[in-house]
């Protein structure tokens, strides 16, 4: 038997070290990706018994499940604007605040509006140089026309989102003097940008910055904002398997493919059938990095725990399979194996909550 263990408890903590850090102002959760890979509506559930109200989304699917589960008094966002009609029809259908990111978007969403007779919640989205959506701080005479010509269209907010703040903090400012700057030109033309938002979960850790109205956190959530611990997070998400077979292997016997080990000595050693596969040494962060951080990170021993003690990777960890040396680690085929791993990385293990 294999899952991944989501342990409800270091969650609520996290959220708790998210909103005395956010103090006082709004938390918008994004649960996109099926909330991290920790379930989609087992942990929004969870997370609006613990007073969450306000949830981000990235995909209208994800939108209309949370509707059709109950969830109708929530305010629900869509992070990221699109102009696909069928998308904006369903989004709008389920109450759902869109985010506009550039005119071709803001005009489908006015369209679609209108045509329904209805008033259409929107976000309108700066782009400060993640590059993905939104509006440019040098054409907000296209937001301009928003407010002026698109009457079925109502700005409850105007946002951000910083392209590294987890690892470039002289960018991440930079990025805010331009989303600052944006602001100000709106409200010097007018009109109101509604509730402004900028920082995400490293941002809000990691930096002394204006809080604005509201803080948008995924990975605070589960305690892996990548770079160093930050106090106050503990790590959420781990696999528990049991070891299939135990072997023992004479000194010089190669172990694993690619970046094979070589015994020295006799060594016991259990096999677990979990892989990079379902996610176990995974880090999809690792494009990111410097050379050097990759070659370290390649480098780096990875452990697990079995029966409360460190069991040492061996080789490489396999696409369904890893190796640990259990030498001095009394076990026996059956016992559990707990393996570390980012929820958002795992694939085909069912969740246990605890």
């Amino acid at each position: 038997m294999k899952r991944l263990v989501i342990d409800l408890r270091v969650v609520r903590n996290n959220l708790r070290a998210i909103k005395d850090r956010a103090e006082g102002v709004h938390v918008f959760v994004d649960v996109s990706a099926n909330a991290g890979g920790m379930g989609l509506l087992p942990v929004a559930s969870f997370l609006r018994d613990e007073g969450i109200k306000n949830f981000i989304v990235s995909d209208p699917g994800d939108a209309k499940l949370l509707r059709k589960n109950k969830f109708d008094k929530e305010r629900i966002m869509m992070l990221r604007s699109t102009a696909d009609p069928n998308e904006i029809s369903e989004l709008l259908s389920c109450g759902v605040v869109c985010t506009a990111g550039s005119y071709d978007a803001a005009v489908a969403i006015n369209g679609i509006a209108e045509a329904n007779n209805i008033m259409a919640d929107i976000q309108v989205k700066i782009d400060t140089g993640l590059g993905r959506y939104g509006f440019q701080p040098t054409e907000l005479d296209k937001v301009a026309a928003i407010y002026r010509y698109m009457s079925s269209l109502n700005v409850v907010g105007t946002f951000t989102t910083f392209s590294s703040s987890w690892r470039n903090k002289k960018q991440t400012f930079t990025q805010l003097d331009s989303f600052n700057y944006a602001l100000d030109k709106i409200i010097e033309m007018g009109f109101e940008p509604g509730a402004a938002h900028v920082i995400d979960s490293a941002a809000l850790f990691k930096y002394d910055i204006e809080l604005m109205d509201a803080v948008r956190v995924d990975t605070a959530l589960t305690g892996r904002i990548p770079g160093k611990i930050i106090q106050g997070l503990s790590k959420v998400g781990y696999i528990e398997a049991g070891i299939e077979e135990i072997t023992w292997h004479a000194k010089g016997h190669t172990i694993g493919a690619e970046r094979s080990f070589v015994t020295k000595a006799p060594t016991k050693v259990a096999i677990l059938s979990v892989g990079y596969f379902h996610g176990f040494g995974v880090d999809r962060y690792i494009v990111e990095r410097s050379l050097f951080d990759i070659v370290r990170w390649r480098r780096r021993k990875s452990f697990v725990k079995i029966n409360n003690q460190r069991a040492r990777v061996l080789g490489t960890v396999g696409l369904l399979h890893t190796m640990v040396d259990v030498t001095n680690i009394e076990c026996t085929v059956g016992d559990i194996a707990m393996l570390d791993v980012d929820p958002v990385n795992v694939k085909g293990l069912p969740i246990e909550y605890r």
